[in-house]
């Protein structure tokens, strides 16, 4: 008996392990430049930590996850089909890793990356950032 009270035992996922795990999601999908973070993301880049959690926030109530995913996209990509593979992939893998079931995932698009070969020429629409 003592056995079945140690497999009925919790296991909690930290959300910074599920943002991990959206954030590697989201590097699989074409059509993403880069993902987009507010200004305690900035700060996380200047200290020189790689975050594969940027510009990704994570709601948790038990066994149920929001997610909302900031990005910006390459120019000339079909936004909403950027958008929906993002959704599926990052639904897949966050409740095939956690076992937690993923109620929403947001994508915003927070800008337009123009070329390839310069960072500096991304057009958002947050005109602060500049």
């Amino acid at each position: 008996m003592d056995e079945e009270k140690d497999l009925n035992q919790e296991i909690n996922v930290a959300n910074d392990v599920v943002a991990t795990i959206a954030g590697m999601a989201v590097a699989k999908v074409d059509g993403v430049a880069k993902m987009a973070g507010g200004f305690t993301e900035g700060l996380k880049a200047i200290s020189g930590k790689k975050q594969m959690s940027r510009g990704i926030k994570v709601e948790s109530d038990g066994d149920n996850v929001k997610i909302e995913i900031n990005i910006i996209v390459k120019y000339g990509v079909n936004i909403r089909e950027v958008g929906k593979n993002i959704q599926d992939i990052v639904k897949e893998e966050v409740e095939n890793m956690t076992g937690n079931k993923v109620e929403r995932v947001v994508v915003n698009v927070q800008g337009v990356k123009v070329d390839d070969n310069d960072d500096e020429k991304v057009d958002t629409t947050d005109d602060t950032e500049e």
